[in-house]
């Protein structure tokens, strides 16, 4: 998921907004996965999340030395895919690498709230910008869009227990940055680990 794409794919108007509100549906689902982080053990938790990028890459594998799963991974993934990742990793797969390694680094509530930031904060962000943005950057984001990602994710940190205020703003502001600016990095590695680390360091600040 490259960045601005998200406000872009699929064309304009109300069918490249359905084809964005499907895609984010599937986004905001994967919000079972920090509950899971939550209320499971730790080590059944990683088992799952492990077990999940083994199957992504696994995925990755096939459609690229099989034809036929290549064929039936797009032929059902097409309206959701960007043109990019139909040639390189999906962001399905970013997304599953990035929860794996929140799980790993940060300690469980900031793990659970940053992947919160990239399950809910970037859908919020991509539907508002495509359904209402008017003042875009030229890289193609909009303001609306990312003022969306920073509400969000503020009401996420402040509803997360033992999260002090300032590491609510820092975790915050640091994964609505870092979905809006134009980096390089795929953007559900981008939110999940540099928001995670912003949140991180504002907990042992506050």
């Amino acid at each position: 998921m490259r960045t601005g794409s998200a406000e872009r794919v699929g064309g304009n108007g109300w069918s490249g907004l359905r084809r964005e509100l499907l895609r984010k549906r599937i986004h905001i689902a994967t919000a079972v996965v920090p509950a899971a982080v939550w209320f499971l053990p730790r080590s059944a938790s990683l088992l799952l999340l492990v077990a999940g990028v083994v199957l992504a890459f696994a995925v990755e594998l096939a459609r690229r030395r099989v034809r036929w799963v290549r064929y039936r991974f797009l032929r059902g993934t097409r309206v959701m895919l960007r043109d990019h990742e139909r040639r390189r990793f999906a962001g399905a797969t970013h997304m599953a690498l990035a929860y794996l390694l929140a799980a790993v680094l940060f300690p469980r509530v900031v793990a659970v709230t940053a992947m919160l930031y990239n399950a809910l904060g970037d859908a919020a962000g991509a539907v508002v910008g495509r359904r209402w943005g008017r003042r875009r950057t030229s890289w193609g984001k909009s303001w609306e869009g990312a003022g969306a990602v920073l509400a969000v994710n503020l009401a996420i940190g402040a509803a997360m227990p033992d999260i002090s205020p300032i590491a609510v703003v820092m975790g915050g502001i640091g994964a609505a940055a870092l979905e809006f600016l134009p980096l390089p990095l795929d953007d559900n590695l981008r939110i999940t680990l540099g928001g995670g680390l912003a949140l991180w360091l504002g907990t042992m600040l506050g």
